[in-house]
């Protein structure tokens, strides 16, 4: 069967791009790469009129073409095995059209891959998660996967909007162009699919119909954007309930350059986490494992009020354990907000945090706010240690500075002028016996208006620390 736009395409052209006035664009397949070539050509508005008129007509009359997406302003029609979107004014500042069709269809058979992953696709991955980045034939695997499922002689039914997955005609394909997430999840479960193929998740919608359609016991398949593999687990932890999530994700498929990259499967266990010494701190942790080498990549679990991803590898080479960080991460943002003083949070040693208070402020932390620290100490497992700011060894003097006194609305201000890397940078400044913190603007200065700190730096000069 002979179409329209087969004028525009051949074997290796990816898509075609129409704007009124402009030379038409091809985008070209390469090996994971394409090139544009620009014709000759400068589509007229009447062109252009004419060709949607054709692509209309060929919609009612082809059985295998239909109209996924009709707005005012914007059209998308499914002229087989065309992705065609139209865009008209005002919307855009012309009328534009943009045709993509699928360069290369695969197999299972062309990844080649082991059977032990064969089996883990067939027997035991209900959740799967293809991920990758934009471009990396994610949604080419997920057809491939399609067409093994249906030659197992599974029922299998697909989600998309738009609906451009080229199936097998066993396969029914729905779109949330004509229906709302809940009826497409009334209808799924109704009509009990094995397998349900979608493509793709982007909103809190998708995640919660993925959690839904799986605890109803529908093997599911999704595609989802993501720069590593864990990544695509992430995402499911602002969406729905930590514990729930190995019931609903139990395999990840990574793709990266059009072939699997990695593949890791989740388990929950009870345990103590790693990096947590005490057997009173067991949890519900979820194990992210390779599914080759069957090597723990990392755990999640929640900790104080958050959850957290924990990077297993690289153990011995971390000064630090990534729990520690965390913690300090924490108290460094919750004691800046309680006070107005700088305060230095840093991971030191063993299951130990170091809290660095200017001397002078130490009383106001420990008698008055103490109890709150102390607490957090017992919530985030670790022992907390206060030390005088003034001690750190880490210090810095920044001898690159002048000071300039200046009269700016008949007042006297002091101007601290830095090199340049120090624009827009927290500084830590000792006047006398205080120490504040101050922000360098774009210019690399820092103007110091109140009476007392003008008095004080005339009187007793000013030191400038910078912490690494």
């Amino acid at each position: 069967m002979s179409y329209i736009l087969d004028q525009f395409f051949d074997e290796s052209t990816m898509s075609v791009h129409f704007k009124e006035g402009v030379h038409i664009m091809r985008k070209k397949w390469k090996p994971w790469n394409w090139e544009t070539e620009i014709l000759e050509e400068k589509p007229t508005k009447t062109y252009l009129l004419n060709l949607i008129n054709n692509l209309y007509k060929e919609v009612e009359e082809k059985s295998d073409s239909f109209l996924e997406i009709d707005k005012n302003f914007s059209k998308v029609l499914q002229i087989w095995p065309y992705r065609t979107v139209i865009v008209l004014p005002p919307l855009s500042d012309w009328i534009e059209i943009t045709v993509v069709k699928p360069v290369k269809k695969l197999t299972i058979e062309d990844y080649d891959l082991p059977k032990e992953v064969l089996d883990l696709f067939r027997d035991r991955a209900k959740g799967i998660l293809i991920s990758g980045s934009p471009g990396e034939w994610k949604t080419t695997f997920a057809q491939a996967l399609v067409e093994f499922y249906v030659k197992q002689k599974k029922i299998v039914k697909t989600i998309e909007s738009p609906r451009d997955l080229l199936v097998p005609d066993e396969v029914t394909q729905y779109s949330f162009s004509y229906a709302p997430h809940s009826e497409i999840r009334d209808i799924l479960l109704l009509s009990r699919p094995d397998f349900t193929i979608y493509d793709e998740v982007r909103n809190q919608e998708d995640f919660i119909l993925f959690k839904d359609l799986r605890l109803a016991g529908i093997w599911l398949v999704w595609v989802i954007h993501a720069t590593n593999p864990i990544d695509s687990v992430q995402r499911f932890l602002w969406t729905i309930e930590m514990w729930v999530i190995p019931q609903v994700v139990d395999t990840v498929i990574f793709i990266k350059w059009g072939n699997i990259h990695q593949i890791l499967r989740l388990k929950q266990v009870v345990k103590v986490p790693e990096w947590m010494q005490s057997e009173d701190l067991a949890r519900p942790v979820i194990q992210v494992y390779d599914f080759y080498t069957e090597e723990v990549l990392y755990e999640i679990y929640t900790y104080g009020e958050q959850v957290v991803v924990v990077p297993i590898s690289q153990i011995e080479k971390r000064k630090s354990s990534p729990i520690q960080e965390y913690a300090a991460r924490y108290l460094q943002e919750y004691l800046s907000d309680l006070y107005d003083f700088p305060i230095i949070v840093k991971p030191e040693g063993d299951n130990s945090i170091k809290i660095y208070i200017p001397s002078n402020k130490r009383g106001q932390v420990i008698w008055k706010g103490w109890e709150n620290i102390s607490e957090l100490e017992r919530s985030l497992w670790v022992s907390i240690n206060v030390k005088n700011l003034e001690d750190i060894e880490d210090w810095k003097g920044l001898v690159d500075f002048k000071i300039e006194k200046k009269k700016k609305w008949k007042k006297d201000v002091i101007i601290l002028d830095f090199w340049s890397e120090l624009a827009n940078k927290d500084i830590l400044v000792k006047i006398w016996q205080d120490i504040y913190k101050f922000t360098t603007d774009k210019k690399w200065k820092i103007q110091l208006k109140k009476k007392k700190l003008v008095q004080d730096i005339e009187k007793f000069g000013v030191k400038v620390l910078n912490y690494m």
